[in-house]
């Protein structure tokens, strides 16, 4: 690997990191970008160099330069990004890069010790969550279009195509104390299609959304314009065990207005017609999520009309999550 001679020049600090059904290796010559992916992934006992699930690791190797003194870096920095085939780049103006390769499976990537400082979450999902999440999708992971909450006995997956609601019914439910493990995009075991896991956990809202939820003080804005947006930082809350749940239900939206919320259980061929209405390209770059779909069109699939109605149709996803057997049409 090309970055092999730098990892073993100044990256000296390693730590691997189990996570279900691979693993990741991370060195860093700064203790910050570990302490970051503690709050991800369960970190292997030391003195262990396998996981015992893969032998070849997600590999990434970052290195923090410059001086952590000084002042915030601009927030109007610009990510961008350029992606390929097989690979992708991210650069955040003079604070950050990183170059993932999708096909070798490792990212290699530099940011300022001031960013680590002073943008500690946005670091994460830039240079941890966000290209372990494109590397995982070319494994055992299959990447969807849809967002999940979480409860007592596991998680729900909402699905609906672009400005269905997705992200205003996951916040609602962040809002009501329900766990979230992403609002637009979620991995899924490919063995173990019920096996959830966050990809990048946290959710962007519309404005008019962010105003109807009283989420504005909670939230950073995102963007101008037409592109004006709200991103909640989930971050700090983020551990390994709130970014994994079994799958309980599988929910997609239907007519957003004109009733109360109310599910309506779906037969297999209705359940499968309907999932791929939130489809969108990126799940097909890797392999095709119709076995997902296949699987859970078999037990707990639901269409929710009326999700215009917040408060019903948080309830509703309550039970999904508190009690076992506890949808029921209303």
């Amino acid at each position: 690997m090309a970055t092999s001679s730098r990892w073993n020049g100044g990256l000296r600090r390693e730590a691997w990191y189990v996570v279900p059904r691979d693993a990741i290796r991370i060195r860093t010559n700064d203790a910050r970008i570990l302490e970051l992916a503690d709050r991800l992934w369960d970190r292997v006992r030391p003195g262990l160099r396998s996981t015992g699930r893969t032998e070849v690791p997600i590999a990434f190797a970052i290195d923090v330069q410059g001086e952590s003194d000084g002042a915030r870096p601009s927030a109007a920095l610009t990510e961008r990004w350029g992606v390929g085939t097989d690979h992708a780049e991210l650069s955040l103006g003079d604070h950050l890069w990183a170059r993932i390769d999708c096909a070798a499976g490792y990212l290699i990537g530099r940011v300022s010790a001031r960013l680590v400082t002073h943008e500690f979450s946005l670091v994460a999902r830039l240079l941890l969550e966000t290209p372990a999440a494109a590397l995982l999708a070319r494994r055992g992971y299959c990447v969807l279009h849809a967002g999940a909450v979480s409860g007592p006995v596991g998680a729900v997956v909402i699905r609906g195509a672009a400005g269905a609601g997705k992200s205003t019914l996951v916040a609602a439910a962040y809002r009501s104390g329900l766990g979230v493990l992403g609002d637009e995009s979620v991995l899924a075991a490919r063995s173990d299609p019920d096996d959830i896991l966050s990809a990048v956990r946290d959710v962007t809202l519309r404005p008019d959304a962010a105003r109807l939820l009283a989420l504005e003080d909670a939230a950073t804005a995102a963007g101008s314009g037409a592109d004006a947006k709200y991103r909640l930082d989930l971050f700090p809350s983020s551990t390994p065990a709130v970014r994994r749940a079994r799958r309980v239900a599988t929910v997609l939206l239907g007519p957003r207005n004109g009733s109360r919320a109310r599910l309506e259980p779906l037969a297999p061929d209705t359940f499968l017609e309907d999932f791929r209405h939130g489809a969108i390209p990126q799940e097909h770059r890797f392999g095709t999520p119709d076995h997902i779909a296949a699987h859970w069109s078999r037990s707990g699939g639901y269409r929710l009309s009326g999700a215009a109605d917040l408060t019903g149709a948080v309830g509703l996803l309550t039970d999904l999550v508190s009690r076992p057997g506890a949808a029921r049409p209303r």
